[in-house]
């Protein structure tokens, strides 16, 4: 009896680092695992009906896992570069947005002398009160979004770059993911970047964040540019520079590639406004 005991409290403390983190493709179950033979599997727990879908292993899983970790992942040498990239682009786009704001003041201004000469019209009984009104109130809208606009800028002025500062580090820490193999941290990291993760098939999904999602898509295309250029028999003869900035994983300039899906975010989700 006590060696029974003894034998199901050791099962029951065995930690499963990946259960909680999927739910059944074909019934929405929820993934509950086991371990068999040494072996930690995951499955359906089929509580909401009739399911086929079958057991797969852990490390199978966490193949999977790597394999899309890789695809978001920034080593260290590359996160500092990206990372100064963007320190120029802040002091960048600080003297742009100082521009950019004074040019807003002095069409502010330029309203207000507007608005000016309007009354004195008015006044002056040069022109009616409906042409009045009417003028007014599109000068008042139009000075209201240019107050609006300054108040943006100087309130908020380059916020999109602690977010992108840590997006980028993000992906650092994807990578040290990849090395490290902590399953745990593995299972919190894909829960932070995306939603809906869904075991079907054996076949681990989910859907992404916008900004991981961008940097898998462009890291795909450039493996695929550079898979092209080594299967083309003139590569090294018509252009051996090719050969610069391919690393063994098959992707170039890295670094470019994050800055310019880090742009393109920034963009698609308005947190640059000029």
């Amino acid at each position: 009896m006590k060696a029974r005991a003894h034998k199901m409290e050791r099962k029951a403390e065995h930690f499963f680092p990946f259960r909680g983190l999927m739910t059944c493709g074909e019934c929405g179950g929820a993934i509950t695992a086991e371990l068999q033979k040494g072996h930690n599997y995951y499955r359906c727990t089929k509580k909401k009906g009739v399911c086929s879908q079958k057991y797969v292993r852990e490390e199978t899983l966490t193949e999977q896992f790597v394999s899309f970790l890789q695809k978001v992942s920034l080593s260290s040498q590359d996160t500092k570069k990206v990372l100064k990239e963007l320190e120029n682009d802040e002091q960048k786009a600080k003297e742009e947005m100082v521009v950019f704001i004074q040019n807003l003041k002095e069409e502010l201004k330029d309203i207000e002398t507007k608005l000016d000469k309007l009354l004195s019209a008015y006044l002056d009984e040069i022109i009616s009160v409906e042409e009045y009104t009417a003028r007014k109130q599109k000068l008042l809208t139009k000075k209201i979004e240019l107050k609006e606009k300054i108040r943006d800028f100087e309130e908020k002025g380059v916020s999109w770059l602690e977010p992108a500062r840590a997006f980028v580090r993000s992906l650092n820490y994807a990578q040290k993911l990849v090395s490290g193999q902590n399953k745990s941290e593995m299972t919190t990291f894909l829960k932070n970047i995306g939603s809906n993760h869904i075991l079907l098939n054996r076949e681990f999904s989910f859907s992404a964040k916008n900004e991981y999602k961008l940097v898998a898509e462009r890291r795909a295309a450039a493996r695929r540019e550079a898979v092209i250029h080594l299967k083309n028999p003139d590569w090294r003869r018509v252009q051996d520079s090719n050969l610069q900035g391919i690393s063994p994983t098959g992707f170039r300039n890295q670094p470019n590639t994050i800055i310019a899906t880090l742009r393109i975010y920034a963009f698609s989700v308005n947190l640059i406004k000029f």
